[in-house]
C-alpha cells in the first residue's frame, strides 16, 4: 500500500516538472521580446523628447528674429545623427535594436517638420549618447538658423 502512494506522488511531481519546463520554454521568449520592445519604446520616446526640445528652441529663435540665441540641454538616448533635409529635422537612431519579428514596434528615425532653413553643426550632426548643450542661433544677415551640438 505504501509503495503505490509513493509512486503516485512521484508521478505528480514528474507531471508538475514537465508542466514547468513547457511553461518556461514558452514564456521566457515572450518575456525577452517584451523587455526588448519596452527598451525600444523608451529609446524612441527619449529621442522624440530630444527632437521636440530642439524644434521648440528653433521656433523660439525664429520668433525672436535675427540676432536671437537659445541654449537647451538635451539628452540623446544613443549615438545618433541629427539631420536636416527638405524642411524635416530627423534624429536617426543608428543602433536601435529593432525587433525583426515585429518591425512596426519602432521607427528607426524620429522626424519633425521645421519650415525654416537650418544648418547643423558639427557637419553631419553626429552626436554621442548622453547630455549635450545645443545652441540655436540666428545670425543677423543670415537666412539660416544654426543648430550647434556641443
Amino acid at each position: 500500500m505504501m509503495d503505490s502512494k509513493g509512486q503516485v506522488s512521484a508521478e505528480y511531481i514528474f507531471l508538475i516538472l514537465v508542466f514547468l519546463i513547457i511553461l518556461t520554454t514558452v514564456t521566457v521568449p515572450f518575456a525577452g521580446n517584451a523587455i526588448s520592445s519596452s527598451q525600444n519604446v523608451s529609446i524612441t520616446s527619449d529621442a522624440n523628447t530630444a527632437l521636440s526640445t530642439i524644434v521648440n528652441a528653433v521656433n523660439v529663435v525664429y520668433s525672436n528674429g535675427p540676432g536671437a540665441k537659445r541654449t537647451v540641454n538635451v539628452y540623446f538616448p544613443q549615438n545618433s545623427n541629427l539631420v536636416y533635409n527638405n524642411k524635416v529635422l530627423s534624429l536617426n537612431l543608428v543602433s536601435i535594436p529593432v525587433n525583426a519579428s515585429d518591425p512596426g514596434v519602432l521607427k528607426p528615425n524620429v522626424n519633425s517638420t521645421v519650415p525654416y532653413a537650418l544648418n547643423i553643426l558639427p557637419s553631419g550632426g553626429s552626436v554621442t549618447k548622453g547630455w549635450h548643450n545645443v545652441v540655436i542661433t540666428w545670425a543677423v544677415g543670415s537666412s539660416a538658423i544654426t543648430v550647434t551640438i556641443s
